[in-house]
């Protein structure tokens, strides 16, 4: 999500695959789908689109994933297990899991711009080559936010989300709804988006995760 955020933010645009993988992660934190609306709208108009050619080609993609066109279905995010096993990205995509699908020197030359121990480093491409990736990324997880052992295994990325911020949030957990792949999922409650609202800042602030504007859209009232 890391890798997506920063293409987009780079990019103003980014292909179907990504957009929803990262939409829908977005919307597992809370993003209601006048939120996602603004959001993509906002960011794609920074890359020179016309307005009304992201409304007509655009728009109903992400009604859709939120279950307001075609048959209706209430999309969920996708976990650990669909990305790795699922449409691989191609040339120019984002989306997939940089521990199945980067070349290991890009994988090396990304953790170390994250700031990874070269022995942490080691470590995870050594995970990511025996086909371990989601032990590689809890491994990644481990690292950034200096615990010996997280806990837990991890399965989803939005798992990956609420853990980080328990954790930055002293121990303390943040509200969530249980997350399964392909299933309906409640509408965010007002609490739940103010939650994911300040989880976004902390999560900028504490991981560098360049979130920055997100959290805007979290509005007081929404």
């Amino acid at each position: 999500m890391r890798q997506l955020h920063k293409a987009l933010r780079e990019n103003h645009h980014l292909r179907h695959g990504g957009r929803m993988q990262y939409g829908l992660f977005l919307k597992g934190i809370g993003l209601t789908l006048e939120q996602a609306l603004q959001f993509w709208k906002q960011e794609f108009i920074k890359g020179k689109m016309d307005p009304d050619k992201f409304d007509k080609g655009y728009s109903y993609n992400i009604r859709h994933s939120f279950g307001k066109e075609g048959k209706r279905t209430d999309y969920t995010p996708f976990s650990c297990l669909k990305i790795i096993l699922s449409n691989p990205p191609s040339q120019g995509d984002y989306h997939g899991c940089p521990f199945r699908h980067s070349d290991p020197e890009l994988l090396k030359q990304k953790l170390q711009s994250y700031k990874i121990s070269p022995g942490g480093i080691s470590q995870i491409l050594d995970l990511a080559k025996g086909t371990h990736y989601q032990v590689a990324c809890q491994k990644y997880f481990e690292m950034i936010h200096n615990v010996d052992d997280c806990g837990f295994s991890l399965n989803h990325p939005n798992q990956f989300f609420c853990e980080s911020q328990r954790i930055l949030n002293g121990g303390k957990d943040i509200k969530k709804e249980p997350i399964q792949p392909e299933t309906p999922q409640p509408k965010p409650s007002i609490q739940k988006a103010k939650d994911a609202s300040s989880a976004l800042a902390s999560l900028n602030s504490s991981l560098e995760m360049d979130m920055e504007g997100l959290e805007d859209y979290f509005s007081e009232d929404s």
